[in-house]
């Protein structure tokens, strides 16, 4: 495995408790195998090398007590899937959330992100080393070569990729072992690859993203727009209220906003609520149907489908397994 990415999940797993282990029925014995320190969690971590610059995970884990994870980062791109997950990146802030497409194109950085306790991580993601994507693909494909980076951050957040899913879902119940293995994982890795391109091309004939230079007046402006989200976000925050508050059209706001903070104010304010409401959840004995109150929506039944929709879960279970 490649010095870069081997350190990088060691300073992951050192911070998180993770530990080597015995191989764990159901997977590739050829794969490594870690599991949570008895003390700080449980569940299993499985790491699949398809080439010294690429690494299949899949992981099932839950931690005892809320977990910040720091490490620096090298560069490299990640692109995986959460079927439940209850945390935040901060790095800059946004929510892990469960149901959607997850990319994120590493630099030469620190990396800081919290887990949130007794929420099961259930997930499989797919990490590429430069030496891959930008050495090996654009040897390989000299004269259509194109660097994978950009697709990876437009499909970021993406709730609308079934065919993605599938591959990780494949990916998730394979247990072949041997040769067989190895050429279904590259495989899969490939096919990946080209449907987040294919699918990242779409994206920019609907949406062509120009490079913007912001003023220091408006990343104060809204900088300040997400602090009264931060604070007001169990309230009906109108557009036309915070493009009065940041002296901005509503249409400059949304696309400085979108481009600073990577998702959308709406995206933004539900983020928040349902931060606020696991907090609920975990630190109170209030009922479901007052804390769907408490963060905003007029129907239980709202909370609960979006709660769902970010950690795999609905609001009681979530409640349940903190307990």
């Amino acid at each position: 495995m490649d010095k870069q990415l081997e350190k990088m999940y060691s300073d992951i797993f050192v911070d998180r408790g993770v530990i080597p282990c015995e191989p764990v029925p159901g997977f590739n014995p050829n794969g490594r195998f870690y599991k949570m320190n008895p003390e700080l969690g449980t569940g299993y971590c499985w790491i699949y090398q398809c080439n010294p610059y690429i690494a299949i995970t899949v992981m099932n884990q839950t931690h005892y007590a809320d977990t910040c994870c720091v490490f620096e980062q090298p560069e490299y791109i990640c692109i995986g899937y959460f079927y439940s997950v209850s945390g935040e990146i901060l790095t800059p802030y946004r929510r892990l959330a469960a149901g959607t497409i997850q990319a994120y194109v590493g630099k030469k950085s620190e990396y800081r992100m919290i887990i949130h306790k007794k929420i099961p991580i259930n997930s499989v993601s797919i990490t590429f080393m430069p030496e891959y994507y930008k050495g090996f693909l654009s040897e390989q494909y000299p004269s259509i070569y194109e660097n994978p980076s950009k697709a990876f951050e437009r499909i970021d957040g993406c709730t609308d990729f079934p065919e993605l899913i599938i591959i990780f879902n494949q990916i998730k119940t394979y247990t072949g072992d041997g040769i067989s293995a190895k050429l279904f994982y590259e495989s899969k890795v490939n096919e990946a690859l080209s449907i987040i391109l294919e699918k990242a091309k779409k994206y920019n004939k609907k949406h062509v993203r120009q490079r913007l230079s912001i003023a220091g007046d408006d990343l104060d402006a809204v900088i300040s727009a997400a602090n009264y989200i931060n604070d007001h976000c169990d309230e009906d925050i109108r557009m036309d209220f915070l493009a009065h508050i940041t002296c901005m059209s509503q249409a400059k706001l949304k696309y400085i906003f979108k481009y600073v903070y990577h998702m959308s104010i709406q995206q933004y304010i539900v983020a928040r609520r349902i931060t606020h409401a696991e907090r609920l959840l975990r630190d109170t004995k209030l009922p479901v149907s007052l804390i769907a109150e408490m963060t905003g929506y007029k129907y239980l039944s709202s909370l609960s489908d979006m709660f769902r929709r970010h950690t795999g879960m609905k609001p009681t279970e979530y409640r349940k397994k903190c307990k």
